[in-house]
């Protein structure tokens, strides 16, 4: 990756690399390179580096110093707190972990222990997501990316860092999700890709004045993009959303390439070269951009078999060959022995008049497992009973929620994702 950048910037070193969205100061590529090596020359070869910053200027540079240092990154959200960070130095043993030699980067996910996850990614799979995603997205060089989504996260490494160190696509740097600031900073600075969360989406909708007057693509990931966002901005603005699916352990798996794939009830179909497949309904992904592994600790990896790595998404195929998510299953509630899909009540739930959103999920029992609980955002005169009596008559008994929470608002965490141990909570 190092080397295709340096390319880049031997065959056009004045050209603009990066854009500080709110100063309009611009990088050229020759800059970020001198940056990178001034970054690299306080680190030894091999060595292992946290990074730990904003969307900015030195984020690129680390990484790409990082590739041509042959450092290990760990990504660390830019929020975190020093004492986060300093648990995870010492789960990882003091950053000298037992990764593979060919190992470049090392996303943080969360772990079933509450320890999180580390995956770790060689360049040869970066640079395999980064060739998927350009291509299958047709985000070209001469594009500009809008560059909010946090670069720490898998989403905006995968869609903003990689295609610039990659192929050159320049990316406007903002830290800002505000609707009115998205709008007046791709159009001061002519953006033409903007992958953003549903949540910024909704907003735009909702509250942004003005056109996005060169903007060609909207992608979203991140969380779930609602159908109903879906629909109210694609008739406020008159362009689709394009919905991409993806995971940290493999980056892209699939592409909405029509747009408005939600409103059909998909995520659309496989990214070039990736290859799909459902064993016992849970996805199975194959390709050059699926990661090595997952490092648990400073001496344990463990490495994904055969090359592929197998999510916990429930899946099904349409005829057309587009990717239906129908759940997770570490979301299945067990309850007496019985595995109950959350999808099948919640999609219950959102038929009953008054009901505007849903979430079902499992809530402990003691000996019997989990008893299935709904929480519920509904008009005011919207009754537990009257949900019981709903599902009663389209459910079978053992799905039917036990408990209803009629709450205000679902709680979701900065990239719109529902926060499962928050409705527990509530």
């Amino acid at each position: 990756m190092f080397e295709r950048f340096r390319a880049l910037t031997s065959a056009r070193p004045d050209a603009i690399a990066l854009i500080e969205g709110d100063s309009g100061r611009t990088v050229s590529r020759a800059e970020l390179l001198d940056r990178a090596g001034e970054i690299g020359r306080q680190y030894a070869e091999g060595e292992t580096i946290v990074v730990q910053l904003p969307n900015s200027v030195d984020f690129v540079a680390t990484i790409l110093a990082a590739m041509q240092r042959k450092l290990v990154a760990v990504l660390i959200d830019r929020d975190a707190p020093p004492s986060e960070v300093a648990r995870i130095v010492e789960q990882f043993g003091g950053l000298k972990p037992a990764a593979p030699p060919e190992a470049r980067l090392i996303k943080l996910t969360s772990g079933s222990t509450g320890k999180p996850k580390g995956i770790v990614a060689s360049e040869a799979n970066l640079l395999a997501d980064a060739a998927n995603i350009c291509a299958t997205m047709d985000i070209r060089a001469e594009d500009i990316n809008f560059g909010a989504i946090p670069m720490s996260h898998s989403y905006g490494f995968s869609n903003l860092v990689t295609p610039l160190l990659m192929q050159g696509t320049a990316v406007v740097i903002s830290n800002d999700y505000l609707p009115q600031s998205v709008v007046d900073l791709c159009n001061r600075h002519r953006c033409t890709v903007v992958p953003a969360i549903p949540m910024v989406f909704d907003h735009l909708a909702a509250a942004a004045k003005g056109e996005l007057a060169t903007v060609r693509t909207f992608l979203s990931a991140g969380a779930p993009l609602p159908p109903a966002v879906s629909r109210r901005f694609r008739e406020r603005f008159g362009t689709p959303i394009h919905t991409f699916y993806g995971c940290s352990e493999c980056g892209g798996i699939t592409y909405d390439r029509e747009g408005g794939s939600v409103e059909r009830g998909t995520v659309g179909g496989p990214m070039d070269g990736v290859t799909l497949a459902a064993e016992q309904s849970r996805l199975v992904i194959r390709g050059a951009n699926v990661a090595l592994g997952y490092l648990h600790d400073a001496a344990h990896f463990e490495p994904f078999a055969d090359g592929r790595f197998v999510a916990d998404d429930l899946i099904e195929f349409t005829e057309a060959g587009e990717v239906v998510l129908t759940g997770r299953a570490s979301d299945l509630i067990n309850t007496a022995g019985r595995k109950v899909n959350p999808r099948e009540i919640e999609q219950v739930l959102l038929l009953m008049a008054g009901v505007q959103q849903a979430k079902a999920y499992g809530e402990p029992a003691g000996a019997r497992g989990d008893v299935v609980a709904a929480a519920i955002v509904a008009d005011p005169d919207v009754t537990r009973e009257q949900v019981r009596e709903f599902c009663r008559a389209r459910l079978s008994a053992h799905k039917v929620p036990r408990i209803i929470k009629l709450i205000d608002a679902i709680p979701v965490d900065d990239r719109g994702k529902v926060r499962r141990s928050a409705l527990a909570e509530l």
